[in-house]
């Protein structure tokens, strides 16, 4: 080792200044190179552990990091937190464990540390602020919500009923998009069900632009609501239809050739119909009564006195007999009566127009210089009528609700026979973007060895011939440590045109030639 070092030391002093300073270049390049590799290969790769935190959950997340020593950064004014990718979810779980992170409000577990000298106030008080906490982080679930806060009012008890009030709760949403109506009605009915006693229509809802979003006093805000539902409605309706039947068409004519759109008039009123229909043709006997009464006077027993001289006792005589009936009969018939009860629900289409718009075919045609075109071919009427009844199927054509369906041809604007890509190369690109710094770093070591290392080696090798093909002269100095380059010899004009000569000897025989001839 000591031999290669000190036969370096010699090849280092005998090379000339530009190559040392061209020598120290490559090698700082050479170390740079390294150490930039290396430090870029070995740095910590930091990922998101939370976003949008507030000042009391990223003070208290920060701490716990601390004292686990898990290196972090803070971004975004302290309101987000880097971690190493590969501790994000191990570090997850620590911190929920310590019910971190709060989102900046105070929920049940106000309650878990809990005083004997509490006032019932005090109480009454922390368990308004946790119910408002836990609202705020129910709300903040919510795909578009940013942040939330919810303020209630609780009123107080009173010993009269007609004085008692009901809760009431104001909302304000801070939206990172535009919230739904039905999102909006679902807020409103979590903060409502959430309270004791309170409504939906004592709920406001309000973003931080100042807009209303849902004010329940408001009979008008309700029917907007609800015109906003029944216009959701509308395009689900209206983008069903499209999906079937454009779907349909492209896999006859191809991706991205066929346009359809899809116009849905939807009958919203509810009608409840109440119907009593009388027959009297058809009648049934209800009930029936019948009464008989019968009746005698008179006979053989029955005598009559008969007197002419009111001072003379009268002759009994006999009497005729008499007998009478009666008969009575009711009848009562049952008319008979239909009634019927007909409920129709709301949201039932009342008419569909659909229109489509299809692509025609291409031909491509081969000029004589070799470039080639295409040309337009319009679909026949043929077709056009079998894409109709095709259209018809898929829609639910319905003439007694006077459906109209339209189906025209006309060149698109995108190319024909060109494709959409499938997307199938996304998933490789994602499954090799961690094999990017390994593939970077091999492509590194291989240009420094190409463009530094190889050409360093060979100027060494070079270096060291010279010096042992110097010292194998005669005269050298074999004992010294770095042995002198010989002096250059001085040529004088015989040396020279003796080597002139010797490179170029066909000129030198014509000069030659040439003298003897003028001699001559």
């Amino acid at each position: 080792m000591k031999k290669i070092v000190e036969q370096f030391r010699a090849v280092f002093k005998a090379m000339p200044v530009s190559k040392k300073i061209f020598m120290a270049l490559v090698l700082g390049l050479v170390v740079a190179g390294f150490a930039l590799m290396f430090l870029w290969a070995n740095q910590i790769d930091y990922q998101v552990l939370y976003s949008n935190l507030s000042q009391e959950d990223a003070a208290g997340i920060v701490s716990k990091l601390r004292e686990r020593r898990i290196p972090y950064k803070l971004e975004g004014g302290g309101s987000l937190i880097l971690i190493p990718a590969e501790k994000v979810y191990e570090t997850r779980l620590a911190l929920a464990g310590d019910r971190l992170p709060r989102g900046g409000n105070v929920g049940f577990e106000i309650f878990d540390q809990t005083s004997f000298s509490t006032t019932d106030f005090v109480q009454r008080l922390n368990y308004q602020r946790a119910l408002q906490g836990e609202l705020c982080r129910t709300i903040g679930e919510f795909r578009e919500v940013e942040h939330a806060r919810v303020l209630i009012v609780m009123p107080k008890d009173s010993l009269f009923v007609e004085d008692t009030k009901p809760p009431s709760a104001s909302v304000l949403l801070k939206l990172r998009s535009s919230l739904s109506s039905d999102n909006v009605a679902g807020i409103v009915h979590i903060v409502a069900s959430a309270v004791e006693g309170m409504t939906p229509e004592q709920v406001t809802v309000v973003d931080t632009t100042g807009k209303v979003l849902f004010k329940g006093p408001n009979q008008g805000d309700e029917t907007a609501l609800l015109s906003s539902s029944r216009l959701d409605y509308q395009r689900q309706v209206e983008g069903k239809i499209v999906g079937r039947v454009q779907s349909m068409l492209e896999g006859i004519v191809g991706r991205g050739k066929a346009i359809v759109r899809v116009n849905a008039e939807i009958n919203f009123d509810q009608t409840d119909l109440s119907e009593e229909k009388y027959d009297p043709d058809n009648t049934v006997v209800r009930s029936k009564q019948r009464r008989v009464e019968s009746s005698e006077k008179g006979g053989e027993n029955a005598l009559g006195i008969v007197s002419v001289d009111p001072g003379q006792t009268g002759i009994p005589l006999p009497q005729a007999q008499m007998r009478s009936e009666k008969e009575d009969e009711v009848i009562n018939y049952e008319i008979n009566r239909v009634t019927r009860r007909v409920t129709k629900p709301s949201g039932t289409i009342k008419r569909l127009s659909v229109a489509a718009v299809v692509d025609g075919t291409y031909e491509v045609i081969t000029a004589g210089d070799g470039s080639k075109t295409q040309k337009y071919i319009q679909r026949t009427s043929k077709e056009l009528e079998e894409f109709e009844r095709i259209v018809k199927r898929a829609m639910g054509f319905d003439a007694d609700r006077e459906d109209q369906v339209y189906v025209s041809c006309f060149p698109l604007s995108i190319s024909a026979g060109i494709e959409a890509p499938d997307g199938t190369g996304i998933g490789w690109l994602a499954h090799g973007r961690q094999y990017v710094r390994l593939a970077i770093n091999l492509v590194l070591l291989l240009v420094i060895f190409l463009f530094v290392v190889r050409p360093l080696l060979k100027s060494v090798k070079g270096i060291i011939a010279t010096v042992e093909a110097t010292k194998a002269l005669p005269g050298s100095d074999e004992g010294s440590e770095s042995a002198a380059l010989p002096e250059p010899k001085v040529q004088g004009m015989r040396e020279k045109t003796v080597m002139i000569a010797k490179s170029n000897s066909d000129k030198t025989q014509q000069v030659i030639k040439g003298w003897l001839h003028e001699t001559e």
